[in-house]
């Protein structure tokens, strides 16, 4: 998305950022909590919440090794002194929360990700909340379709909303 922003193939561009460009303006849009995916009859699917040790031992649905997600998530599950164990690895939500539904294990997602019928969406209280940043070239929002689309972005998600399933 940053590469297609600075070399003008896209005018906006609407991301989770580990870190802020400094060549890029950046505007933080929307911010939810991340909660675990499980099948409604899971032992953990009546809880109101869970922390990282309800997961230990869990096999989870989770992105490739190098996705920045599979990172943070395997450093806080290490930090709070468990494994990460992997049922199997899913590129993109859609695959990820197809595979929770079919029971392949819970998965751990963004909270604007919508559950299928039949998963129960929990918070997971002890991972951080995920900001997305739109992120535009300076004079951008000179151009009034960017400016509308910004807008219409930030009219539609706000950085306090919070997704509660």
């Amino acid at each position: 998305m940053l590469a297609a922003v600075r070399t003008g193939r896209a005018h906006l561009g609407v991301a989770v950022l580990d870190v802020q460009p400094d060549d890029l303006i950046t505007v933080p849009v929307a911010t939810y909590p991340q909660v675990l995916l499980v099948p409604d009859d899971h032992a953990l699917a009546r809880r109101r919440t869970v922390r990282l040790h309800h997961l230990a031992g869990e096999e989870l649905v989770v992105p490739p090794p190098t996705r920045p997600h599979r990172i943070s998530l395997e450093r806080a599950m290490r930090d709070a002194g468990h494994t990460l164990h992997v049922a199997v690895e899913a590129e993109g939500w859609p695959l990820t929360v197809h595979f929770a539904a079919l029971g392949v294990g819970p998965a751990v997602v963004t909270g604007c990700v919508q559950p299928l019928p039949g998963l129960t969406a929990i918070p997971i209280t002890d991972l951080p909340t995920i900001t997305f940043h739109a992120a535009h070239r300076p004079g951008a929002l000179d151009d009034p379709r960017t400016a509308t689309l910004l807008h219409a972005i930030r009219t539609h998600t706000t950085t306090t909303r919070h997704h509660t399933p």
